[in-house]
């Protein structure tokens, strides 16, 4: 099982890495774009939205982190052992490169489980209709997950159509999407 993931994993790099600068700008436009009217639709108060910041050619979130409205962001800081915690981001927040060469927070108030809903917008490199998703396989964010699912009104993955597979054989560790955002629009899970 773990070389048939990491081929398609490969496979799903291949693919994104394969869409041009302007169709990446243009869908991840149009991704978070489906993502506001969702915030829009669906919260009147404000939430609690923990976002990964966007390397190369992954999903563009740096809009998400400016002008961020009536919601709090919060962007993740991840040690080299995979540990992970979040920290506020406002337009005041100063960036820094992080141990797996992300843009991380230098500081920020921590996030922490109140009654406020959450939402978390989790990084995919491929993903199938079960809500199963393949990530750079390190296992940070299955592992902060295994603790955090319950804290969550939903697990959101963002990515392009181009990296959806097949059935995705899941792992015990893994913690399953509630819903994919592509430039297509909402994909819900089975098991919301």
């Amino acid at each position: 099982m773990k070389n048939h993931k990491q081929q398609m994993r490969e496979q799903c790099l291949a693919h994104r890495r394969a869409l041009s600068k302007k169709q990446n700008e243009e869908f991840s436009n149009r991704i978070i774009q489906f993502f506001r009217e969702h915030l829009e639709q669906c919260y009147d108060q404000p939430i609690q939205i923990l976002c990964y910041r966007s390397i190369a050619d992954e999903v563009d979130t740096t809009a998400l982190f400016s002008g961020q409205g009536k919601h709090d962001y919060y962007a993740p800081v991840t040690h080299e052992n995979g540990d992970m915690h979040w920290l506020r981001c406002d337009s005041n927040t100063t960036w820094k490169v992080g141990d797996f060469r992300v843009s991380e927070p230098a500081d920020g108030q921590h996030w922490k489980v109140d009654e406020t809903p959450a939402i978390l917008l989790c990084p995919v490199v491929g993903f199938d209709t079960d809500g199963n998703r393949i990530g750079m396989g390190k296992g940070c964010f299955d592992r902060w997950l295994a603790q955090h699912k319950q804290d969550f009104d939903m697990i959101i993955g963002l990515a392009f159509e181009c990296q959806r597979c097949p059935a995705i054989a899941s792992e015990p560790h893994d913690i399953p999407l509630d819903a994919i955002i592509t430039e297509q629009g909402w994909m819900r899970c089975p098991n919301t």
